[in-house]
Order: C-alpha cells, then sequence, then structure tokens
C-alpha cells in the first residue's frame, strides 16, 4: 500500500508527465514552435533539392545564358530608345530641309522672273492699272447682289424700364402668386 507520503509525488510526476505530452516530449518546444521548425526544416530541403537539380546537367549553362540576354536586354534598352528617337528626329529634320531647299528653289525662280522687265510689265498691268500710251483702259464692275443671309436677323431688347429692381421683383412674384 502507498502511504499518504506517495500520492502527492504521483500527482506531481503525473502533472509533470502530461507537461511534457502537451510539448510534445522531452527537451522539445511548445506545439506551434515544433510545427513552424518542421516547416522551415521542409522549406530548406526543397530549396536544396531544386538547387540540385538546377545545377544537374546543361541547366546552369541555361540559366546563365537566359540571365546574360536579360541583363543585355536590360543594358542596351536604354541606348536602343535613344538612337531609334534620334534616327526619327534625324529623318523629321531632312524632311524640312528638303522641303526649305524647295521653298528655296521657288523664291529664287520668283527673283529671276522679277528681273524680267516683260514679267514686271505684266505684273504692273494686272495689279496696278497701269497702261501704254494710246490705250484705253476699262475695268468690269461685277453687278451687286443681294447676299442671302446665313442667319435669322436679331430682336431688338425690350428697353429698359425705369422702375426699381425691387419694384419688379414685387410685380413678378404678385403675378405667380396672384
Amino acid at each position: 500500500m502507498t502511504g499518504p507520503s506517495t500520492r502527492p509525488d504521483e500527482r506531481r510526476e503525473l502533472r509533470r508527465r502530461q507537461r511534457r505530452r502537451r510539448r510534445g516530449g522531452d527537451r522539445r518546444g511548445p506545439l506551434p514552435v515544433q510545427l513552424a521548425a518542421h516547416r522551415v526544416t521542409e522549406a530548406v530541403g526543397a530549396a536544396r533539392r531544386g538547387v540540385k537539380r538546377a545545377v544537374r546537367g546543361d541547366r546552369p549553362l541555361i540559366l546563365v545564358l537566359v540571365g546574360a540576354v536579360v541583363l543585355s536586354v536590360l543594358m542596351l534598352s536604354g541606348p536602343a530608345q535613344r538612337y531609334l528617337d534620334t534616327r526619327e528626329r534625324v529623318d523629321g529634320l531632312a524632311g524640312k530641309a528638303e522641303a526649305l531647299e524647295q521653298a528655296n528653289a521657288q523664291l529664287e525662280r520668283r527673283q529671276r522672273d522679277l528681273q524680267d522687265p516683260t514679267n514686271i510689265e505684266l505684273l504692273a498691268r494686272e495689279q496696278q492699272g497701269f497702261i501704254r500710251p494710246g490705250e484705253v483702259p476699262y475695268t468690269l464692275i461685277p453687278p451687286e447682289v443681294e447676299r442671302p443671309r446665313i442667319t435669322a436677323p436679331r430682336e431688338q431688347a425690350p428697353p429698359p424700364s425705369d422702375e426699381a429692381w425691387y419694384a419688379r421683383l414685387w410685380e413678378a412674384v404678385h403675378g405667380w402668386l396672384g
């Protein structure tokens, strides 16, 4: 038979075992900590397996090549865009230069025409109405035609009344209510 002194010892031992069972055993942390540690261990293992798989065979070479291509695209995209913008600007300026050259050539032709005495005489006759001695000038005047109206004529505003504003307001309110 057990004596009175063994009963509290048994209870203490039972509580200690229950606590140990709740924690997951001796020298182990609480269950949430154990689960988190297990997940971390699985993640590290999966990462190791992925790295081993990636460095096996030709994969490292392919990964390096893809990385180099991506890096070169990123490094060359800025200068390539500037080159294309500059090229577009040069094309636009070349078009403007060509248009200016054509305008220049036309102005030079006009200058040569204005130095010719026959052209000067023709322009003076047409634009200024000059005539030679002995010629009879005449001018055609077109008949006056009544032009059609596009819009309706404006109505005249009623003349302003001599009443004060408060009197007009009173009349308007009286008209609405009465």
